[in-house]
């Protein structure tokens, strides 16, 4: 019987909106900058719509010898609105090339602050400057997999996939700066968009958050007894507001996890 209450209470989570958004209200991201409605510019959208959105996701698990093992997947490859996940890209720039300070980068990242995101990537040369540094590193930006219209995530005009976002993650976890990085990253039960979020995580979980007015995500870290699971959700064109889909995403990362321990 308790079995048969768990498999409701996760299909309920999963597939249910709240009947209260304030349930999930995020005070740093469900702001009227963040909500304020714009023309969609991505002209394919129409032909993935479906009555609960659009929805990507990729779930790996890191291996020891560098490798990963696919978890889940969906539509990896499909270009959607990021919302400020958009600002990992933008985070991990400046980090890496040392232009902020650490506490700069953290507080942009954990309360997902667009001034300071934006105010950093103009600054460090916009996107030409961005998908240079990138491609150093190794990971090719280019219209079909990521295009970064500002450093914040909030112009329409940035679409990304999960593809993308699961190479950078791998990118930074195989780095000697993983531990440094993912401690200026949202996390549970602290300051920040993860405050109230997956609280059973605490500890475990390192994030990015995303919000817009139909677009909700969720990029990051998850550290399990198996190994770490980098992760990207992204859900776009949403019937409703993006609150209201906050815990279909929290009950996918833990259902992702559930065989791993944590």
């Amino acid at each position: 019987m308790l079995r048969i209450m768990k498999i409701i209470i996760f299909l309920a989570a999963t597939f249910l909106i709240p009947l209260s958004a304030s349930f999930a209200t995020d005070p740093y991201e469900d702001t009227a900058e963040n909500l304020a409605h714009q023309e969609e510019t991505n002209r394919e959208a129409p032909n993935f719509k479906s009555r609960n959105g659009t929805w990507t996701y990729a779930f790996e698990l890191m291996l020891a010898d560098g490798s990963s093992q696919v978890l889940s997947e969906s539509n990896r490859n499909l270009l959607v609105k990021p919302a400020s996940t958009m600002k990992i890209f933008t985070g991990w720039y400046a980090f890496k090339e040392n232009f902020r300070k650490n506490s700069y980068v953290g507080q942009m990242l954990k309360q997902s602050v667009n001034s300071m995101a934006s105010a950093t990537f103009n600054a460090m040369g916009g996107a030409k400057s961005l998908k240079a540094f990138y491609a150093q590193e190794g990971l090719v930006l280019n219209n079909s997999n990521h295009i970064q219209a500002d450093g914040s995530g909030l112009s329409y005009e940035n679409k990304s996939h999960c593809g993308a976002q699961i190479k950078l993650l791998k990118m930074i976890y195989l780095d000697p700066s993983y531990d440094e990085f993912k401690a200026l990253m949202a996390r549970p039960g602290e300051e920040g968009t993860m405050k109230s979020r997956l609280p059973s995580l605490r500890g475990k979980l390192f994030a990015k958050t995303g919000t817009l007015k139909r677009t909700a995500s969720l990029t990051g870290f998850v550290e399990t007894k198996a190994g770490t699971v980098v992760f990207c959700v992204l859900s776009d064109y949403l019937p409703s507001a993006a609150a209201n889909f906050r815990p279909r995403i929290d009950a996918m990362v833990l259902k992702n996890i559930s065989a791993l321990g944590y």
